[in-house]
């Protein structure tokens, strides 16, 4: 169980129960993921989303790949370029970005974002300027 609730397959259906064994998101995906502040990434017919706990699509499932929300922001790719965006959808760097790392200075403990365009070219963005903008 993750934030109160745990994935569940049943004929090849993914959906989530809670403690007491209910299901609380039906068994209606792919593919699940764990929840992490508040939302799970969710594969239906090839496509990624997120869900939140009562089983509402949150970000509508139109992205390739998606990764579990950090900090607020979830990395997320379509038509093979990457960017981010925030828990309600909104796109906050934009998906333009062959590749992305992400580190943390061991100082500040800061965040950051490191992306590659297609010329080679890299951006370097503190997870504290995404969010603050």
């Amino acid at each position: 169980f993750r934030e109160g609730l745990a994935p569940v397959i049943k004929d090849d259906k993914w959906g989530f129960i809670d403690k007491t064994g209910k299901v609380v998101v039906p068994l209606e995906y792919d593919q699940v993921y764990s929840f992490s502040e508040g939302l799970a990434p969710v594969i239906k017919d090839g496509k990624y989303g997120f869900i939140d706990k009562t089983g509402k699509v949150v970000v509508p499932l139109e992205y390739d790949d998606v990764y579990n929300i950090s900090e607020g922001l979830a990395t997320v790719m379509k038509d093979d370029k990457w960017g981010f965006i925030d828990k309600t959808g909104k796109v906050v760097v934009p998906l333009e970005y062959d590749y992305f790392s992400q580190s943390e200075y061991d100082v500040s403990y800061e965040t950051l974002l490191w992306l590659i365009n297609s010329d080679g070219g890299v951006d370097k963005l503190s997870i504290f300027e995404i969010i603050r903008d």
